[in-house]
């Protein structure tokens, strides 16, 4: 039977798409992805120059401030438009980083919502088959990820850990679909092999 409106069984994207005022949930909801995508996304060097935690900050910021000219679509969509913002976000700061030379900082721990938010993308639907179970083995996928070519990190962090579908990751890289997957399938076979470089072996070739 289907739900009805208003009932707790519905999801925070379907009673969106009813019109129900829900953004603060739907953040919420996204905030563990988001940390772990903004977490991966940075490159080593910026990660030891910026807190991943007050970049979430700052584009929750961003999120609130713009909420009411976005119209929401879909889940799709609303991820679309959330990990843009993160993007720009990371963007500017290493535009930020280059022009004025900062001290470096320490690089911050992994809290424990970031873990999860990383093990759970790499433990669902998809590859490599390596099951990563411990927060030492995150860093060590940390560590494999910041091998990746800028362009092949993009796409493993937009496909696998922000979930987008091929189509909305075509459209924020400005690439055709099919052009996307195929880089998907070039990256994962480099982070199969960076994987294997930092001692989480994996024996399998990943498809796209």
């Amino acid at each position: 039977m289907a739900a009805a409106p208003g009932s707790g069984s519905e999801s925070p994207f379907e009673r969106a798409l009813r019109g129900e005022p829900v953004f603060d949930e739907l953040l919420a909801q996204e905030l563990p992805r988001l940390r772990a995508f903004v977490r991966a996304h940075l490159s080593p060097q910026l990660r030891l120059r910026e807190s991943s935690s007050d970049l979430v900050q700052s584009v929750c910021h961003s999120l609130l401030v713009e909420k009411d000219h976005f119209e929401f679509r879909g889940e799709a969509q609303f991820r679309a438009w959330l990990f843009t913002i993160a993007r720009h976000k990371i963007a500017e700061k290493l535009r930020f980083h280059m022009r004025d030379r900062r001290d470096m900082r320490r690089d911050e721990g992994l809290d424990h919502g970031t873990a999860t938010a990383i093990l759970s993308a790499y433990q669902t639907n998809t590859t490599p088959s390596q099951i990563v179970e411990s927060r030492e083995q995150v860093a060590k996928l940390e560590q494999a990820i910041d091998l990746l070519e800028p362009d092949h990190r993009e796409v493993v962090t937009l496909v696998r850990l922000a979930g987008l579908p091929y189509a909305e990751v075509a459209q924020i890289i400005g690439r055709t679909p099919e052009a996307t997957r195929m880089l998907l399938g070039r990256a994962l076979i480099k982070l199969a092999a960076a994987l294997r470089q930092v001692g989480l072996r994996d024996d399998t070739t990943p498809p796209a």
